[in-house]
């Protein structure tokens, strides 16, 4: 019988080439998500599935899978970003960029796909365009975040879902200092 469980599908991109871009705090975000998700995942309620040095043929070949086809119902993507792309990374560990032109319309095909989580700067056009692309509920970013800021952003929005709220009540962030 095949598995019906929803899967949340998270990744993360970082520079590894200019240390002045580098996102320290990407391995505390996805230890933060992991530990806000780990009861639902142990009550069986879901399942999760990481990639980090994310690479576009990575995020395509994951939503092809048979075993996940129609069942990601979460994705998240933390690192750099603007509003029209999700910097990405190569397997040689350079950049990658993934153009909103072609990721958001293959988004917008994925039966599963409830929700999008984009933790990276000035993501609120791509967020705009999802939803244009019939995606319900997308997370995006009006303008530059703070590595810092990010990472209790995707904490707190996490702890919230994992706890019970809904969406909208999980995205209520306090103003925070940059």
């Amino acid at each position: 019988m095949k598995n019906k469980k929803p899967v949340i599908f998270l990744t993360f991109a970082n520079d590894k080439q200019d240390d002045a871009m580098y996102l320290r705090n990407l391995p505390l975000e996805l230890h933060n998500i992991r530990e806000a998700l780990q009861p639902a995942v142990q009550a069986g309620l879901c399942e999760v599935i990481e990639r980090t040095a994310a690479t576009v043929d990575q995020i395509f070949d994951i939503f092809q899978d048979p075993y996940y086809k129609d069942r990601i119902a979460l994705f998240h993507y933390g690192g750099h970003a603007s509003g029209t792309q999700l910097m990405l990374e190569t397997l040689d560990g350079g950049h990658g960029a993934s153009n909103s032109d072609g990721l958001v319309p293959f988004f917008g095909k994925q039966k599963g796909l409830q929700l999008v989580f984009i933790n990276g700067c000035s993501s609120q056009e791509q967020a705009l365009q999802m939803i244009d692309e019939g995606i319900s509920a997308v997370v995006g970013t009006s303008q530059a975040i703070n590595d810092t800021v990010a990472t209790e952003i995707s904490k707190r929005f996490y702890t919230g879902l994992a706890s019970g709220l809904t969406i909208d009540q999980s995205t209520y962030f306090p103003i925070m200092p940059r």
